[in-house]
């Protein structure tokens, strides 16, 4: 008969051997990638949205996700509180949105009334187009003035890269001075991971070197085999070097687990050309970061 020595020791062994197993399952794993709400950039689905805007942002909903960033110059059919109504209506929230680059702080002054009409905590602007370091400097001293409009409003101003922000100029390039000549503060980053991987550049020694500076992160992947660049985009039609998150080059697990020193908040799926569905395409993406683990 099983004495109570035998019991305990039989007892503590298997406790043992079940922890020992759930650490290692565990640790193989690994904790959830993301376990805030996740995001999609309207621009995937721009020309569904512009036909059926209620219809997609219940489609949105349905693929799990939970956060919706606009943008002011998406043609929405809707007025702006027709939206903010649709959007809570389906369980989204829109905590972010993108608004023509400022040219002036007068100009901003105007944006920012759009911005506060869509409630968004954070403002987002971008540049496409190739300029030198001088031009950067121009655009960095510019923006320090909109983020004291932006913060006064109660709003974070932020910028999003595209890869042009990454061509070498001298010993620098625009991001570096967009991110060392503005305000920490007055001026944060949307890092697209696609872009910054097209132009052949590391995003860790920026999270390294700016931690908590990249509150909006735009997660889309880039296919394996396509040269990227730091100056050409890639064309509208032919070769698509877009893919569903998961299915490119982009490592997510060293992604994710960097996304506490970058300061992330909110992350965006986007893709700007799909292969098939647009909305097949967003389901993808949905259910390989709901699942990943680091």
């Amino acid at each position: 008969m099983e004495n109570r020595r035998d019991f305990l020791k039989k007892t503590i062994g298997t406790a043992a051997l079940g922890a020992a197993m759930r650490d290692r399952q565990g640790s193989a794993a690994g904790r959830l990638a993301w376990p805030g709400p996740i995001g999609l950039e309207m621009y995937t689905v721009r020309d569904l949205f512009a036909k059926t805007p209620k219809d997609i942002l219940k489609e949105i909903a349905a693929a799990g996700y939970r956060e919706v960033e606009a943008a002011a110059f998406l043609p929405m059919n809707l007025s702006v509180a027709d939206f903010k109504r649709a959007v809570a209506a389906d369980g989204l929230s829109s905590p972010s949105g993108f608004l023509d680059t400022p040219k002036s702080t007068d100009d901003w002054k105007k944006s920012l009334e759009q911005a506060q009409a869509f409630g968004w905590k954070y403002v987002v602007v971008a540049y496409a187009e190739r300029i030198g370091a001088d031009g950067w400097k121009r655009f960095a001293a510019l923006f320090n003035e909109c983020g004291k409009l932006s913060r006064d409003a109660g709003i974070q101003f932020c910028y999003h890269n595209h890869m042009r922000e990454f061509e070498k100029l001298g010993d620098t390039t625009g991001y570096d001075i967009l991110l060392t000549r503005c305000d920490a503060e007055l001026l944060k980053m949307e890092m697209d991971i696609f872009w910054i991987t097209y132009a052949g550049v590391d995003p860790f020694p920026y999270f390294q070197r700016y931690p908590g500076r990249f509150p909006l992160l735009h997660i889309k992947d880039l296919k394996k085999g396509f040269a990227g660049s730091t100056t050409v985009f890639p064309p509208d039609s032919g070769p698509n070097p877009f893919a569903p998150v998961g299915q490119g080059k982009i490592d997510w697990a060293k992604i994710f687990a960097h996304v506490g020193q970058a300061g992330a908040k909110h992350i965006f799926v986007e893709q700007d050309r799909t292969d098939g569905a647009p909305l097949e395409a967003i389901k993808i993406s949905y259910d390989y970061l709901h699942k990943l683990r680091v």
